[in-house]
């Protein structure tokens, strides 16, 4: 799960800057203690400049060495997984609706709420 991968990191960026990413962001924070380095965006035209006093930034910024997790719908994933290869990025993690699930339920079981996840 991306709470481990995390963990053996501790650096890491989110790409996306809207729902996805943020509940992404909400949920590995608790579990791990650990905050992203940044949000990232391929534009940043209709997003955020920062979430939680943490900036957005655009894709290119960030070294590619980073730990990317992608934290966008898996419509918009189908987009953004080629352009990250083609700028060289490698270590991604895919947030698919199945993942993001199962952290979801990891964070709201260990805060008391949907007890039966």
């Amino acid at each position: 799960m991306v709470a481990e991968w995390i963990k053996k990191t501790d650096k890491y960026v989110i790409y996306g800057a809207q729902v996805v990413a943020v509940g992404a962001y909400t949920a590995i924070t608790y579990l791990t203690g650990i905050k992203p380095q940044c949000f990232v965006v391929g534009r940043l035209a209709g997003n955020p400049t920062q979430i939680d006093d943490i900036p957005v930034r655009l894709i290119e910024t960030v070294p590619k060495e980073t730990y990317i997790v992608v934290g966008v719908t898996e419509l918009v994933q189908q987009e953004i997984l080629p352009y990250l290869d083609l700028l060289g990025y490698r270590n991604i993690y895919t947030l698919t609706q199945h993942e993001e699930y199962l952290l979801m339920a990891k964070y709201f079981g260990s805060i008391g709420k949907f007890p039966l996840v």
